[in-house]
C-alpha cells in the first residue's frame, strides 16, 4: 500500500501578504498538487483553494505560534488523516528548525512519521523571505533573524520546550 502524503506550511512573518509567505504557499501548493496531498498550515499561509484539500491550525493554538507548538498540531492532524510522510514548505532560514521540531513532535507523539523539505533548493532570492512590513520583529531582517536563531539554536532542546509550550 502507498503512503499518504501531506504538506505542512509554516508561516515566515505575518500578515499573509508578505511575499515570504507567498512563497512557502507556493511551494507548498506545487508538492500538495504534486503529491495529491492535502496541506496543513497556518492563517498566514493563503493557499488557493479547490483542488487542494487545507486544514488551517485553529485560533486555540493562540495568535504567534511557536514552530514546536505548530508541529506538535501538525503530527496530531496526520495521526487523524493517516499520513505517513510529512513534507515541510518553510522559509529557508527557518527550515532547519521546522524539521527539527517535526522530528521532535513525532518524537514526543511516538509516531511513525517521515518528514521531507518540500524542496531541496530554493530559487527565491535570499533577501526575499526577509520583510521590513512584517509584524514580527524578527522576520524583518537577516541580522534580527540571525540573533535570535542564534539563540535558539544553542538554547538546550528542555528550555526550548519550555519556550515553545
Amino acid at each position: 500500500m502507498e503512503e499518504k502524503n501531506g504538506v505542512i506550511a509554516f508561516a515566515f512573518g505575518a500578515p499573509w501578504n508578505l511575499c515570504c509567505n507567498k512563497q512557502i504557499a507556493e511551494i507548498a501548493s506545487q508538492k500538495a498538487l504534486e503529491l495529491k496531498a492535502p496541506i496543513f498550515t497556518q492563517l498566514d499561509i493563503h493557499i488557493e483553494l479547490g483542488i487542494i484539500k487545507v486544514f488551517y491550525i485553529g485560533k486555540e493554538y493562540g495568535d504567534q505560534l511557536p514552530t514546536l507548538r505548530i508541529a506538535r498540531a501538525a503530527v496530531k492532524w496526520a495521526k487523524e488523516q493517516g499520513i505517513g510522510k510529512l513534507w515541510v514548505a518553510a522559509a529557508e532560514p527557518h527550515l532547519w528548525r521546522c524539521l527539527r521540531d517535526l522530528e521532535q513532535a513525532i518524537s514526543e507523539a511516538r509516531e511513525k512519521i517521515g518528514v521531507e523539505p518540500a524542496i531541496q533548493e530554493y530559487e527565491y532570492q535570499e533577501d526575499s523571505w526577509f520583510s521590513l512590513e512584517s509584524r514580527l520583529w524578527h522576520t524583518r531582517s537577516r541580522k534580527e533573524w540571525n540573533q535570535r536563531e542564534g539563540t535558539l539554536k544553542h538554547l538546550p532542546f528542555f528550555l526550548y520546550k519550555m519556550i515553545a509550550k
